[in-house]
């Protein structure tokens, strides 16, 4: 299978000690007056604006809410249209079958917990489908653009809705908020813990800080990847201070810099230490907290070691922490262990890197290029053209852009979802870029036709780029070939008409409901566990497994297309669905009379598949009495 991906995060705001503008600040910064977000850039309330119940929220946030209720239209619209994708039918049977048996434990190959506990509630209130198992991630994609409002101090309000609406529209990101994949979900929870970060410096508070730490950790239970975005955030966050160092201003060198920024502190060192103790113990005991509850064993037998039998006998839980350290231990060596694939096939690591770079760059180009220029035009405005650089653009922007050439070392598969993770931080800068672009428009309107004519032209480009790559690729061609974001294991063909005779007699059908025939379909031996019927190749035939769940069916398999079509004419078997390769179509013809015949691709290309579906399913079970119950032919 795969060996998905690893991501990439940031921390740290405030100023950067650039060169000296016009004036300067009481600590020897300069502060450029004309630039200076916190105090001028952003919309105070306007009384002219009240809107009644929408008092006291200023314009700015209101352009926000309006940008998230545009996005969570653009991601619950249609959203089970599309036929699951091989992964997602895989994580969803296993959060189908934590409801139906009560039984959980983490699985590395499905990566991070979270998703499973979240659809097992969403499946029990709402049941399970296609809609449901994507409802999270796109309630997490539609709600991020309410981050920005956390950069409020250091971006102005045109920057601020900016960097939202590329968080909701961005069709690449807006294609992955509508699959059900935890990527995004990891990429969003630790953008809002970069986010909170930042306010606890704005504010001084160390409770955002804790709200980050959560955040942290719910982007680990979501992907284990989550801990390359602690790495970049080091990195950033070194690139920042260099900077610092390098451009203090005036005649100080950088390490006078730093020590003029030692001495003023007014506590002593000791007072620091012991805070920083004391609300680091806190934070290590919240993420711990908050990691074991998601990764943690369940098991509905009182005498298993799990959360809940924990939590009622405490002297359980040093068990529980033993096994589930061991558990996460094991998949984290997994997946960062080194790939296993050279996914695009290639000779040496080198070649593999550029066919995986090259895939991304071309997903990005495809469905993100608008985002990806703005972000490239705010970072160069703001590192070249401004007086005083805002350390948190220039900080999303090298998580951004090295989340670009990074993500494709991490990854043994051809995939554009990689991108997300270079995506969300980007926006910020992007949103920087478009409003710089607006602002620009806005100057020209009465200053320059020609110049007003240009700016204008690139923002409705931008404006229908975007809404023709989101039409195109999003909702009207979501599993076609010359998609870039469509990945090879997504069907090609939506094959749920001929297994729809299932939902409407599948539970009061006798006997066996969906049959796989074939060799390749069918296990030489039967699995000891796992996703069901333990006969079928999982590798081949995913995510038909999920369907065959969703539906309450019941599935077996015959491994000898002969002894199919023996079982099938003597009525042995008599299933709802039977499902087989393509090339065994003219050899189960025979035994299929009164079924309809249908062929569909369970890959990106290729994987061609016959489905047989009875037209007649109300007719009696020809096998009633026999219930046979151990069709898997193995060896």
């Amino acid at each position: 299978m795969s060996r998905s991906d690893s991501e990439s995060d940031a921390a740290g705001s405030g100023d950067t000690g650039e060169s000296p503008g016009p004036e300067t600040g009481a600590d020897g910064d300069s502060v450029d007056p004309a630039r200076e977000p916190a105090a001028t850039d952003r919309d105070p309330p306007d009384p002219a604006d009240s809107t009644g119940r929408f008092d006291g929220i200023d314009r700015t946030t209101r352009w926000v809410l309006a940008v998230v209720a545009g996005g969570l239209l653009a991601r619950l619209a249609l959203l089970g249209a599309r036929v699951a994708h091989y992964d997602e039918g895989r994580v969803a049977w296993w959060s189908n079958y934590f409801l139906e048996t009560g039984q959980f434990e983490y699985r590395y190959i499905i990566h991070g917990p979270l998703v499973q506990h979240v659809n097992k509630f969403l499946f029990d209130a709402l049941g399970a489908n296609d809609f449901t198992m994507r409802l999270f991630v796109a309630l997490v994609g539609a709600f991020l653009p309410l981050a920005a409002l956390l950069f409020r101090e250091h971006l102005d309000g045109d920057e601020i809705v900016g960097t939202a609406f590329f968080l909701a529209f961005s069709p690449l990101l807006l294609y992955y908020s509508r699959f059900f994949r935890s990527t995004l979900i990891a990429a969003a929870f630790a953008f809002v813990a970069f986010g909170l970060l930042v306010r606890a410096y704005d504010e001084r508070s160390v409770w955002y800080v804790y709200g980050s730490v959560a955040f942290i950790a719910l982007a680990f239970t979501a992907k284990e990847n989550a801990a390359v975005y602690l790495l970049v955030w080091v990195g950033a966050s070194a690139l920042l201070l260099d900077q610092a160092l390098f451009r203090t201003g005036g005649d100080r060198s950088g390490f006078d810099w730093a020590r003029e920024r030692l001495d003023a502190r007014t506590r002593s060192l000791g007072d620091y230490v012991a805070d920083f103790l004391w609300h680091g113990a806190v934070a290590v005991v919240l993420f711990l907290a908050v990691t074991l509850y998601f990764y943690a064993p369940r098991s509905p037998d009182a005498a298993a070691v799990g959360f809940w039998q924990a939590v009622t006998n405490p002297t359980l839980f040093p068990d529980l922490f033993d096994r589930t350290l061991d558990d996460v231990v094991e998949g984290y060596s997994y997946w960062f262990g080194g790939t296993t694939d050279a996914g695009c096939r290639q000779d040496n690591i080198i070649d593999a890197y550029l066919c995986f770079l090259g895939q991304e760059v071309h997903a990005i180009a495809q469905s993100a290029l608008a985002l990806t220029m703005m972000a490239v035009v705010g970072f160069l405005a703001e590192r070249w053209g401004r007086v005083r650089s805002r350390a948190v653009v220039l900080f999303c922007a090298y998580w951004g852009f090295v989340s670009i050439i990074g993500y494709p070392l991490g990854t043994d598969i051809a995939n554009a979802w990689i991108a997300v993770n270079a995506l969300v931080p980007l926006a910020i800068p992007a949103g920087v870029g478009i409003a710089l672009v607006v602002d620009r428009a806005r100057d020209s309107v009465h200053t320059g036709s020609v110049r007003f004519g240009v700016t204008a032209f690139a923002l409705l480009l931008i404006a229908g780029y975007m809404a023709g790559s989101a039409g195109w690729y999003v909702y009207m061609n979501d599993t076609t070939e010359d998609n870039e974001l469509v990945q090879y294991a997504q069907p090609a063909d939506d094959f749920r008409p001929s297994m729809a005779v299932l939902q409407d007699h599948a539970a009061d059908h006798e006997g066996v409901d969906v049959l796989f025939v074939g060799s390749s379909y069918v296990r030489d031996s039967p699995r000891d566990g796992g996703i069901e019927p333990l006969c079928s190749s999982i590798s081949e035939t995913l995510p038909l497994q999920w369907y065959v769940d969703a539906y309450g069916a019941e599935g077996d398999c015959i491994q000898d297309e002969e002894t199919a079509v023996q079982q099938l004419q003597n009525g042995e078997v008599d299933p709802l669905v039977v499902i087989a390769p393509n090339s065994l179509e003219g050899d189960l013809a025979p035994a299929m009379d009164g079924y309809d015949s249908d062929v569909y691709r369970l890959r990106h290309y290729g994987s061609e598949t016959v489905f047989f579906s009875d037209r007649t399913p109300d007719r009696p079970n020809g096998n009633a009495a026999l219930e046979p119950r151990a069709l898997a032919v193995g060896d």
